[in-house]
């Protein structure tokens, strides 16, 4: 086997990118990763006719994500994989994967670890017909700036994704306004916000559904989950898609409702030396 580790995002799709293609949906992560910048890490295990068996890529400090080709379970790649990260001084502290593949190079890496979360992946081809919930469905605009940072910033914790920064919160409302990726359902004032923020070929990733807490289990996040869904099959994608927190019975059901369809599992691990 051979482990390459790429320092140009061309290099790397050169040598991957028709293999995440065939599963290209699962694999939306792993192209929102590829580009050339600081905190990158991207790198494949080939086998010994040069055909490449595991894709990883990683934007620090969020999780590293890998696909085994075709999803075909290779446990010596992976401990293959580990090693060679170890032999080229690759710290990996925070893994996102399949969960097989994920336990896998857990109990390979040779550090101590724990799930930080369990996560499913859904995919809906046509949304259901829903009874009718008070509000409307619009896009965020400038006169929204006066939450949309804090609801931003408050996400990433909510989804034990990172740490509460409002400063990214700014930023990223004002990214979003600027590119009409983000909606919002309103009910006298707005209560809840969903966003596409990527896709690939023909399906629309959505991400960033919030609610704030005081205002969950009124039907808001079914509401804007269900029009931006139907809004992105309008424009002419044949499928949505979105993550959920295993743990959370609340949005799994939302989605549930909306008409999205278990499709992939994922695990999301910390991982740890020995004295931290």
């Amino acid at each position: 086997m051979k482990f390459t580790h790429y320092t140009t995002a061309q290099e790397f799709s050169d040598d991957v990118l028709e293999i995440l293609k065939r599963h290209e949906i699962q694999n939306n992560l792993l192209f929102r990763n590829i580009g050339d910048g600081p905190g990158k890490t991207m790198a494949s295990v080939k086998d010994d006719d040069g055909s490449v068996i595991l894709t990883a890529i990683r934007t620090a400090p969020f999780p590293m994500v890998m696909y085994e080709t075709d999803n075909i379970r290779n446990d010596e790649a992976v401990a293959f994989f580990t090693r060679s990260l170890a032999e080229h001084e690759i710290d990996v502290d925070f893994i996102m994967t399949e969960k097989e593949l994920a336990l896998s190079f857990c109990k390979h890496s040779g550090k101590k670890y724990h799930c930080n979360e369990s996560l499913v992946f859904y995919v809906l081809e046509k949304v259901n017909e829903l009874p009718p919930i008070k509000g409307t469905f619009r896009k965020v605009t400038s006169d929204d700036m006066f939450y949309l940072p804090y609801w931003i910033a408050d996400f990433d914790p909510a989804c034990k994704i990172g740490e509460y920064n409002l400063e990214k919160g700014i930023a990223h409302a004002n990214w979003a306004v600027e590119r009409g990726t983000s909606y919002v359902w309103v009910d006298g004032h707005p209560v809840s916000l969903a966003s596409h923020n990527r896709s690939v070929s023909n399906c629309a990733i959505i991400a960033q559904v919030y609610t704030p807490p005081n205002l969950r289990g009124k039907g808001y996040s079914t509401a804007c989950v269900s029009h931006l869904s139907q809004k992105l099959l309008d424009d002419g994608f044949k499928y949505c898609a979105l993550y959920a927190d295993c743990a959370n019975p609340y949005s799994n059901r939302v989605y549930q409702k909306v008409g999205y369809k278990e499709t992939f599992w994922y695990d999301q691990y910390k991982l740890y030396k020995e004295g931290e």
